[in-house]
């Protein structure tokens, strides 16, 4: 855990959890159809966003450098027999925020790798049925 100023905690993605082979079939589906893409071409976190015990996936390509480029990370979840998109936000590295909106945990995108008080918060919406971005925070 790291943890800012105003001592708000967050927590470090942890990449390349192993999955099984049903969720990876699911995965690699969902990006074939949405990116045309699979999952050997992506480093997978796993997290508990809402403490439901269900795991979400947040995916990065392997191939991206996150300290000289912004990053897509693809937020997804397991819902039945298919995978739903939560979000696609472009960060340098992304965290998990110790506060939640709506029972979700916020999503913290750095976009700075020289100021790390430099970040976009990304919060739920239950009307967008997604994360969006809530506010930008930065300080010198």
């Amino acid at each position: 855990m790291l943890s800012t100023s105003q001592s708000q905690a967050i927590e470090e993605l942890k990449y390349n959890d192993s999955l099984g082979v049903s969720l990876i079939f699911q995965i690699d589906k969902f990006l074939q159809e949405q990116y045309k893409s699979n999952s050997k071409y992506y480093d997978i976190a796993s997290i508990d966003l809402n403490n439901d015990g269900i795991l979400e996936h947040i995916l990065r390509r392997k191939t991206c450098d996150i300290q000289k480029n912004l990053c897509s990370h693809i937020i997804i979840a397991e819902k039945a027999d298919r995978i739903l998109l939560l979000s696609k936000i472009r960060a340098h590295k992304l965290m998990i925020d110790s506060k939640a909106s709506y029972g979700i945990k916020n999503l913290l995108a750095f976009r700075n790798n020289e100021n790390e008080y430099n970040y976009d918060i990304y919060m739920w919406s239950p009307k967008e049925n997604m994360y969006i971005m809530s506010k930008q925070r930065t300080e010198d």
